[in-house]
């Protein structure tokens, strides 16, 4: 990151786990974070264990490695173990335990 031309700040970061997601039903977090808005922050996701890394395309397990769904809005992110769209009665939700951070950027 060139941090010649502008700076950043990690304004929140914690722990998103949906090792627990099994089922038709979402897991969903609801992260209300002050001074976040999605004009000048984006908000991370990073794998933090090894089998949540998908090997290849082509990986049969790989939505339970999926990284999560996310939506943004002022103040506020919500992640999600799957897309709202999608039929979970047909579709494996994300099962990884990430490191999520929110970061302020500008110039």
């Amino acid at each position: 990151m060139d941090t010649t031309t502008f700076t950043y700040q990690v304004i929140w970061q914690g722990v998103v786990d949906f090792s627990m997601a099994t089922g038709n039903t979402p897991v969903i977090y609801t992260l209300n974070i002050p001074g976040f808005n999605p004009a000048n922050c984006v908000f991370m996701v990073i794998p933090t264990r090894a089998q949540d890394v998908q090997l290849s395309e082509g990986d049969a397990t790989g939505n339970t490695k999926s990284y999560p769904y996310a939506t943004t809005s002022l103040g506020q992110v919500v992640v999600r173990s799957a897309n709202p769209s999608a039929d979970l009665n047909s579709t494996s939700q994300t099962r990884i335990v990430a490191k999520a951070y929110a970061i302020r950027y500008g110039s």
